[in-house]
């Protein structure tokens, strides 16, 4: 008897001591599993299905798991690029697509709205949906900005090829991502250890690059209400976005992008050109930049301010503008004045981005926003360029012989301009909702824009055949920084005449009143005419007899001024040198001649095209033709009006790296 309750004390013992061992390995293995710390902040609820990539790794020198998981890098390239910032890592783009949802662990739909109806009442009040990452909703943004941008562009083309209306047979289908975008956002993975979160993040963070950030978010449409680095104190809004940022002392500057309303990817989608990012920093490539100077990486300060790109994030970057241009140090100071006036119809900053400004719009696409890169807001409802371009059309005619046209040019033009108004004619009478973005329109005003861009820069198109002799091509180097020397003559005469009427009314001849005055006292219809009418009526005295003939007496400071004053013998230097450039301008430029009348009867419109680059120009013919290209590349070209300029040229290919919560 005596035996049995010791078997059965003994027994309970044992299992008593299983117990106690069994709670002891548990304690044990609980307390090894929490040494994982981040792990349950790795979950879909933060990351989607970026969570998958989490896993422990047990630390047999610190006798404690280590968790490690993927988030992304995110940077802009072009949809060919094969090297990013992790090097042998593959690159995937953001395109839209479902492949790409895949690959970047994207969901396809975000409802927020509906996510917060499903909530109770006392959820509604209480709660905040704060435990997603904010990167995750961003690679959501990107890639419903490139799958229905793709979609409503492919809506436009199919629109209007079924429309029996017009000459729909010369269309193109809209080229794709690939074959046409220079600009897209891509990533690849990185793998992470949480031991290197500092403690005041909760959440995985995604990195990318200052100058990256700030070019996404001028992409997804949302424009900066404050930047100041001074404070690190960050704040963009637009198209439904919020983007905050600030500075984390253990870490540095950290933004979080969160969705607050509905946001549209359709006609008001960024142009994805490559050279649309340094709009984002109040640059602008010019007509005068090569496609493959890659010198914009370089930092600004690297070389001297050149016509290559404009700088016009603030009124003191345009004011140097302006100095390199040739102004004198009047017209350079009414943009360093307060009380200044810089604006007629709209701001000159605009004037002088539409006359250099390269063309960023893609040829056989329908997309025509861009960053503002001036500190002045566009207002596309206070002025008609259509009715600009139909004064421009008068009065072009009515001051013709005075300002001693080139009758190719001319009859070029008036060719352009019947094109574009007969196409914005038609498209009127078709009541199209969308006729200013229709392709056709957009196609004429390509043309006309390559045309002008021919005549400024000297430059012929590209033209399959052989190579061109050396000899030539060293004449044609020569002529082109003549001509770009008489650009800029040009340039600097009509700035310094307009913002000295703007602000001078007192120096009108006759005691007269300016005619801006004139402007701003006639009505919506009639100010469009008015201006065109005051430009002309200004300028022409300065580009017609003498002064638009005497094209060797005034050079421009530097070491090349004296390209210009040469540039009638440059073109006796070389049996290359064709009839035209041979030729006294004037001989070309004074009324109707055989040459003009020559040239337009061998090839019609086309064949003056081909010759645009080698006939010679006066002054009042340059003048002409930037007033033209200013038109069209505004007509070309959109603006958001809530989208102002916040100066911060200096962080052009900034490679700070950032992070986003």
């Amino acid at each position: 008897m005596g035996g049995d309750n010791e078997l059965i004390v003994a027994v309970v013992a044992l299992v008593v001591s299983f117990v106690a061992l069994s709670a002891t390995f548990m304690q044990v293995l609980q307390q090894y599993y929490a040494s994982a710390s981040g792990y349950s902040q790795c979950n879909d609820k933060v990351m989607g299905k970026w969570a998958d990539s989490k896993t422990r790794r047990f630390s047999w020198k610190e006798l404690r798991f280590e968790v490690h998981f993927d988030t992304p890098v995110i940077f802009v390239s072009p949809p060919d690029n094969e090297s990013g910032p992790i090097d042998e890592a593959p690159i995937f783009f953001l395109n839209g697509s479902s492949e790409s949802l895949a690959e970047t662990k994207t969901f396809d739909k975000m409802n927020l709205r509906q996510e917060y109806k499903d909530r109770t009442v006392k959820e509604q009040i209480h709660t905040a949906d704060n435990e997603r990452a904010s990167w995750h909703v961003l690679l959501y943004a990107i890639q419903r900005m490139e799958s229905k941008s793709r979609q409503w562009q492919e809506g436009q083309y199919q629109e209007i090829t079924s429309s029996s209306d017009g000459d729909n047979a010369s269309l193109r289908r809209p080229l794709s991502l690939r074959q046409g975008h220079t600009f897209t956002v891509a990533l690849q993975r990185k793998r992470r250890s949480w031991d290197t979160m500092p403690a005041s993040v909760s959440r995985p963070y995604a990195t990318t690059t200052m100058c990256h950030l700030i070019e996404i978010v001028a992409a997804l449409g949302i424009y900066w209400k404050e930047f100041d680095r001074r404070h690190d104190r960050y704040r963009a809004e637009g198209n439904g976005f919020m983007v905050l940022g600030e500075r984390l002392s253990d870490l540095g500057l950290i933004f979080s992008f969160e969705i607050y309303g509905e946001c549209y990817f359709q006609r008001n989608r960024v142009i994805p050109e490559d050279h649309v990012k340094e709009l984002c920093f109040g640059n602008a490539a010019t007509i005068y930049r090569e496609k493959s100077d890659m010198r914009r990486l370089r930092a600004l300060g690297e070389e001297g301010p050149t016509l290559n790109s404009l700088q016009l994030a603030t009124r003191a970057e345009i004011a140097e503008t302006l100095t390199v241009i040739g102004c004198n140090r009047n017209t350079v100071q009414y943009y360093l004045g307060a009380n200044s006036r810089t604006s007629h119809l709209f701001p000159l900053s605009f004037e002088l981005l539409g006359m250099l400004s390269r063309t960023f719009q893609i040829d056989d696409t329908y997309f025509t926003y861009i960053p503002n890169p001036t500190p002045d807001r566009w207002d596309g409802n206070s002025v008609s360029l259509v009715k600009v371009l139909e004064a421009y059309q008068i009065q072009a005619n009515n001051y013709r012989l005075e300002m001693a046209r080139n009758g190719v040019i001319f009859d070029c033009f008036a060719s352009h301009i019947q094109t574009i108004l007969g196409q914005q004619e038609f498209l009127q009478s078709c009541e199209e909702a969308a006729a200013a973005r229709d392709p056709r329109l957009l196609k004429a005003l390509h043309a006309a824009l390559d045309d002008a861009d021919e005549i400024l820069t000297a430059k012929p198109k590209q033209t399959p055949g052989p190579p061109s002799l050396p000899t030539a091509e060293t004449m044609n180097v020569r002529e082109c920084m003549a001509r770009r020397e008489l650009v800029q003559d040009v340039l600097r005469s009509h700035f310094q005449e307009i913002l000295r009427l703007l602000n001078h009314h007192d120096d009108t001849p006759h005691g007269g009143s300016s005619i801006f005055d004139a402007i701003d006292e006639a009505s919506p219809d009639e100010r469009q005419h008015r201006f065109m009418e005051g430009y002309f009526q200004t300028m022409s005295s300065h580009f017609s007899g003498d002064n638009a003939r005497n094209l060797g007496n005034h050079s421009m400071p530097g070491p090349r001024a004296n390209l210009q004053a040469t540039s009638g013998n440059i073109a006796t230097d070389t049996a290359q040198t064709s009839t035209a450039e041979r030729m006294d301008p004037f001989e070309v430029a004074d009324g109707p001649n055989e040459h003009g009348e020559d040239a337009t009867q061998e090839g019609g419109l086309g064949g003056c095209r081909t010759r645009l680059a080698e006939i010679a120009v006066s002054r009042g013919d340059v003048w002409c033709v930037l007033i033209f290209r200013m038109i069209c590349w505004l007509m070309l070209h959109d603006f958001n009006k809530q989208d102002v300029q916040i100066g911060k040229s200096e962080l052009l290919g900034s490679r700070m790296p950032v992070y986003i919560a």
